[in-house]
């Protein structure tokens, strides 16, 4: 399918009723089919995949399930893609992608970024990374390991996530897969809080399940 084709056929599955005459719903209700609006634009929901945390030693399960779920997003007016994960700690949190990183563009101590130093960053709980000449600091508490459950994968991979403070809202997410054919055409990417009330839900879409 063509880019073009694909954005024609997402736009024309919008209804054309009132946003207001809905019920009003929050992004933890929107599925794969459904419509978002933020920052000014509209996407459709074409993928939903989640993670559940576990522990970072084994991938063995944690006593209480944690989700994270990931919305890849196509945007109707530009075609471009975009990613919001949302997860509920005491209240909704939702973050969105701001740029796909490779590791690189990444440097350790003026050097580029070799896996050696993540897992030296790792084994000392601390460490600092830089990006186009902007300091990202290593946040163990924030660091975790996820199984990841892809919409359209009956099994699960396994991923560890190193994550990076930059200050403000903006963060940096270095992931490590363990199995290299399940990693997803991203490395490591650069994100910033999104408030839940600067989402609209246009419409939830269709049910979907991940087992």
């Amino acid at each position: 399918m063509t880019e073009y084709r694909q954005r024609f056929d997402a736009i024309r599955g919008l209804s054309m009723h009132s946003v207001g005459d809905r019920p009003k719903v929050d992004i933890t209700a929107v599925k794969q089919g459904g419509y978002i609006e933020f920052g000014g634009d509209s996407f459709q929901v074409v993928k939903l995949n989640r993670y559940l945390e576990v522990k970072w030693e084994d991938f063995s399960k944690l006593k209480k399930d944690y989700w994270v779920t990931e919305l890849l997003l196509l945007n109707l007016l530009t075609g471009e893609s975009a990613t919001i994960e949302w997860e509920v700690d005491d209240e909704l949190e939702l973050s969105v992608t701001i740029q796909r990183v490779s590791l690189s563009d990444l440097s350790f101590r003026g050097k580029r970024l070799k896996y050696s130093d993540l897992e030296e960053i790792a084994e000392e709980e601390e460490g600092v990374v830089s990006i186009d000449g902007i300091k990202f600091h290593y946040e163990e508490d924030d660091t975790w390991a996820a199984l990841y459950y892809d919409e359209n994968a009956s099994d699960h991979s396994q991923v560890r996530m190193m994550e990076f403070s930059g200050g403000g809202n903006k963060s940096l997410t270095v992931e490590l897969w363990e199995d290299e054919g399940a990693k997803p055409d991203k490395e490591a990417f650069l994100s910033e809080v999104l408030k839940p009330s600067a989402v609209k839900v246009l419409q939830a879409g269709i049910a979907s399940e991940v087992s």
